[in-house]
């Protein structure tokens, strides 16, 4: 017979097993789980991190609250709440949150299924453009993780694709940032992780241009007919600079994009603003509130165009530490 505690554990388990697709900064997937008692422990993993591109650790927690927020997409489909404590031992910054099965409540699926059909979609979207009744449904699922997401107007767009282009010239001028890039598109098939080629598509015509991964293969997403004409860009600030806004960044990043993945949208990163703190403080002058901590490009994507291949994921027995396991 199964103890309430080990049904609720094995139910935590579950959830980060779901989390295992949670999208992170250059396919990095910088956490573990430990399941403990009755209760999952969520760690950031340093080891991971982008030395050059985020010495401060901002985008790898960015990339924990992404994991977090699956987890509870995951309780939630299960027919959960999320009993969720962030960052909850200032002696361990590490220890990024405690989960928890909490009450039961009437299960939601709609995220959960967007899990597995989500993906990042590098190539031009259609000309159409996302119908405002979705965007705003975006709006509302940043904020409900106390994030805003701005959408940037037309006459904005001009300096974001200038800010594109000078991240991307002060990237490849610095050597820790270009080792950075180097290193995680060249990843070998056992490592399960990193920026595949099938996932970047070669040089288009484009209003903003996408990011050079410099892979050392060539890629191998065709990307196909679309403009990009009706692409919206949008970026998700924070009020604070501290590590807990960040883990709220990555919950309502997750949040945002399973959400338009369930209404039928794509979408791809653009982290490059981010990285380059100049960039960042400009994009936040652009946007006139808040922390900008990371922008994305959304839209339609073509009618019948091929899925993205998924990416290679790392295994839940490199990630996650049953009870008795460190």
């Amino acid at each position: 017979m199964t103890t309430p505690g080990r049904a609720e554990i094995d139910q935590v388990a579950e959830a980060s097993i779901a989390a295992l697709r949670a999208p992170s900064i250059f396919n990095t997937q910088p956490w573990r789980w430990r399941l403990t008692g009755n209760h999952g422990e969520l760690w950031a993993d340093h080891t991971r991190r982008l030395d050059g591109l985020d010495p401060h650790g901002r985008l790898l927690l960015l990339s924990c609250g992404t994991a977090l927020h699956h987890a509870a997409v995951a309780l939630l489909a299960a027919g959960y709440a999320a009993d969720i404590t962030v960052l909850p031992d200032r002696h361990r910054p590490d220890l990024v949150a405690q989960v928890r099965q909490g009450s039961p409540c009437e299960p939601h699926d709609l995220l959960y299924r967007a899990i597995y059909r989500r993906r990042t979609d590098r190539r031009p979207f259609a000309d159409a453009r996302p119908a405002g009744a979705i965007l705003a449904e975006l709006r509302f699922a940043a904020e409900r993780h106390g994030v805003r997401l701005h959408l940037l107007h037309y006459d904005q767009l001009a300096a974001l694709a200038a800010a594109v282009d000078h991240a991307g010239a002060f990237e490849r001028a610095d050597p820790a940032m270009r080792d950075d890039v180097q290193k995680w598109t060249t990843r070998t098939r056992p490592d399960r992780d990193g920026v595949s080629p099938r996932s970047v598509t070669g040089p288009t015509d484009r209003r903003i241009a996408p990011r050079d991964f410099a892979v050392a293969v060539p890629a191998a997403l065709d990307p196909g007919p679309g403009s990009d004409r009706g692409t919206v860009y949008v970026v998700l600030a924070i009020d604070g600079d501290e590590p807990r806004d960040w883990v709220a960044a990555g919950e309502a990043l997750s949040d945002v994009w399973l959400t338009l993945t369930a209404r039928g949208l794509a979408a791809s990163p653009i982290s490059e603003v981010i990285e380059v703190e100049p960039v960042r403080q400009a994009l936040g002058r652009l946007l006139g509130a808040g922390h900008p901590a990371i922008a994305l490009r959304l839209g339609v994507p073509v009618p019948d165009s091929e899925p993205v291949p998924p990416a290679v994921r790392r295994s839940g027995t490199d990630i996650i530490g049953l009870p008795g396991q460190s």
